[in-house]
């Protein structure tokens, strides 16, 4: 029912007073009030009646009509009884928040409109419950023929009147009723990361969307998906371009019931998804195994192509841990490592804490997972400091190996995977993803030595300095890093800091009496250059 079918009744002699532009929304059910801030009772769609003893000053009008407009109910129903009239102030605060007003005559009851009203109601939620039912009725009997959430989800979207998009963590696309931009998915999964509460409404390009939870644990959003869902029809707030910022209460939201029939149907292909990939972890986790025992080579190409991975392809391991239950972290490196269709093995390895995996070494691999981390980044914990300091409950930590072929080959891969991993791990960042081919580097060097080593090392040569800039709100530490950047070149160095050479050399002087170093020594660049590839304690 929407509310011109209200105004509409003869009987009632309702006269519209603010709002005509909004006389096609939806009545949910009907509401009667005198509370000054009803909102706490309120829920979207409300027809809302009120008797206006709420009203002492004209200044009341705009606190309950800004309650109202917050919980986005239909419309406002004024009675005459105690006022005579509808005050001028009301009708004001009405047309500012865009919420319909309309006036009962004293002679009309509010018991009245509600008996007029709530059959109509019934009738349209008991035909839409039988609609409802059969849809999903359907939708299971597909889903169990082995039809696609792919396939199914923009017949199912049109008929409910919205688009909608099922997204991963990462950005990746599960299902969609239309294509969706890579950087509206990449702003959809941080909003969805970073969101207060859930669901959460915002506004993209001046559209209103919901953002909604589909599957995993409420307090662990990196192991879930999340259905992103925008009415079709309806006026739309205005919002950046490109940008998704939080909603204001203008604008039209989806229908509370075609949110939750997509979200029930996106949960379901979610349970096929979680248990497909039980059977997978099963299988990965003897393959993985394998790969840290002496089983020959038969029995582990064996275990490849059960996994449906070719033994005689070039193939890439992972290595991974993440803050939390082992579960949680094999769920996050699955969507990091997937790519479509393709095969991959994931699972706990034997010391419990890390999962590896083995996939295709596609090209550009360790890209594409630097890539997805840096989404997940936002949902991530930074990690811990003072005593406890690389601990970070949450930090994301991915070693991967070089590419490899054949089973003997995949031994010494996980080997490159666990180094590099250990090398992220040590960066105490949030989220790090470390190739093997960057162990070639000096970095592996420090990695290889204990952390307090490392700390000692860095403050015996830099904490003067840092001492210094703090006392004096100098540059030292960035003007010495620039300087060995520049390998030693005053003009290059004085240019990239924007000062004259002489003002450089004065630093650099001024560097060298703090730390006792000499810079025109090549020993004693190699010590300061290692130690400002230290993180700070």
């Amino acid at each position: 029912m929407r509310l011109r079918d209200v105004l509409d009744k003869p009987g009632l002699r309702l006269r519209l007073l603010a709002g005509a532009q909004h006389v096609d929304r939806p009545v949910r059910r009907v509401y009667t009030t005198d509370l000054l801030d009803p909102g706490r009772y309120l829920s979207g769609g409300e027809l809302v009646l009120t008797g206006l003893m709420w009203r002492r000053t004209p200044e009341d009008s705009e606190t309950f009509v800004a309650a109202l407009a917050a919980a986005e109910v239909c419309a406002l129903g004024a009675g005459d009884a105690a006022l005579g009239s509808v005050p001028a102030d009301l009708v004001d605060a009405c047309h500012r928040h865009s919420l319909p007003l309309f006036e009962v005559p004293v002679e009309v009851s509010f018991r009245t409109i509600t008996e007029e009203v709530a059959p109509a109601l019934w009738a349209e939620r008991a035909s839409g419950l039988a609609t409802v039912l059969g849809r999903h009725r359907d939708l299971i009997a597909a889903m169990a023929g082995g039809a696609r959430l792919t396939d199914l989800l923009p017949r199912v979207a049109a008929e409910l009147g919205v688009v909608c998009w099922l997204l991963t963590p990462t950005g990746r696309l599960v299902a969609a009723s239309r294509p969706m931009a890579d950087d509206e998915r990449a702003a959809f999964a941080h909003a969805y990361l970073t969101a207060d509460r859930l669901p959460h409404q915002a506004v993209n390009n001046g559209r209103r969307i919901t953002l909604l939870p589909v599957g995993g644990r409420p307090d662990r959003r990196l192991t879930g998906w999340f259905l992103v869902v925008e009415a079709v029809d309806g006026p739309t707030p205005e919002g950046p371009r490109g940008q998704i910022v939080q909603a204001p209460t203008a604008g039209t939201a989806p229908e509370p019931e075609a949110v939750e029939e997509l979200v029930a149907l996106a949960a379901l292909d979610r349970a096929q998804h979680d248990e497909a990939r039980r059977v997978e972890r099963r299988l990965a986790g003897q393959l993985l195994r394998s790969l840290e025992s002496t089983v020959d080579q038969t029995e582990l190409s064996a275990r490849l192509v059960a996994c449906g991975l070719p033994p005689d392809a070039e193939l890439a391991v992972v290595v991974a841990t993440l803050g939390g239950p082992v579960e949680d972290a094999v769920a996050v490196v699955e969507e990091l490592v997937r790519t479509g269709d393709e095969p991959a093995a994931v699972a706990p390895l034997a010391d419990g804490a890390a999962v590896g995996a083995v996939l295709a070494a596609a090209p550009g691999l360790p890209d594409r997972l630097r890539a997805r981390v840096d989404t997940l980044a936002a949902g991530l914990g930074p990690p811990s400091k003072g005593p406890t300091a690389g601990t970070a409950p949450d930090a994301l930590a991915v070693g991967v190996s070089e590419p490899a072929r054949g089973p003997a080959a995949l031994r010494a891969a996980l080997d490159e995977a666990r180094h590099a991993h250990g090398f992220a791990a040590a960066r105490r960042a949030a989220a790090v993803v470390v190739p093997a081919n960057e162990l070639a580097s000096h970095l592996l060097l420090l990695a290889g030595v204990p952390a307090a080593a490392r700390r000692a090392f860095r403050e015996r040569l830099l904490g003067p300095l840092v001492a210094y800039d703090r006392a004096h709100g100098a540059d030292l530490l960035h003007t010495l890093d620039e300087f060995l950047r520049a390998s030693g070149s005053w003009t290059r160095c004085a240019q990239t800091l924007h000062v004259h050479v002489n003002t450089l050399r004065y630093r650099i002087h001024r560097i060298e009496d703090l730390t006792g170093r000499d810079l025109d020594t090549f020993a004693d660049r190699v010590d300061l250059f290692l130690a400002l590839r230290l993180p700070p304690t």
